[in-house]
């Protein structure tokens, strides 16, 4: 018996969750000053007001691409102004709605993400054998004491059909 072609309608995507004490981020932040939010955050990021969630979400970023590799930095990761493709917009809403139900806070706050350096490398491996740019995308919401994110990385090719637009 013969078992038809299976097409890839959707790119494969890697997928990291962080949940985090929100008040041992602020002490974190509060003892590393000026200093922890350089290393951690791009003047780009900090233009965009996203200091306050850069941590957790970076773990995230972290958690999909495998871990920290080999020239790991901070700055791998760079929130961008903008929303995300259509497709990952859809992608990152159901996967809030999971875990918003698991864990009750609402995921409100989102972002794209340009991947870089040492991490793209790694995504590029975990993602093998597609060719294009490595983006993310990324949402996360406060409540309750915990801060809440979900990522995604995946390539992002305008020419491919299995990219959806």
């Amino acid at each position: 018996m013969r078992l038809p072609a299976v097409q890839s309608v959707l790119p494969a995507v890697l997928v990291g969750v962080d949940i985090v004490d929100a008040d041992r981020l602020a002490r974190a932040a509060g003892r590393g000053g000026a200093v922890f939010t350089d290393h951690l955050t791009t003047p780009a990021e900090r233009e965009l007001g996203v200091e306050e969630v850069a941590f957790s979400v970076k773990e995230c970023f972290i958690k999909a691409v495998g871990g920290r590799p080999p020239g790991f930095t901070w700055h791998d990761f760079e929130a961008r102004a903008g929303r995300p493709a259509a497709w990952t917009g859809r992608l990152l809403d159901e996967a809030a709605a999971e875990l918003t139900a698991s864990t009750g806070l609402t995921l409100t706050g989102g972002s794209s993400y340009a991947v870089r350096g040492a991490c793209e490398q790694a995504a590029l491996v975990r993602l093998a054998p597609r060719e294009g740019r490595v983006a993310g995308a990324a949402r996360w919401g406060m409540g309750s004491g915990l801060l809440v994110s979900l990522a995604i990385v995946y390539v992002d090719n305008e020419g491919d059909p299995g990219c959806p637009r």
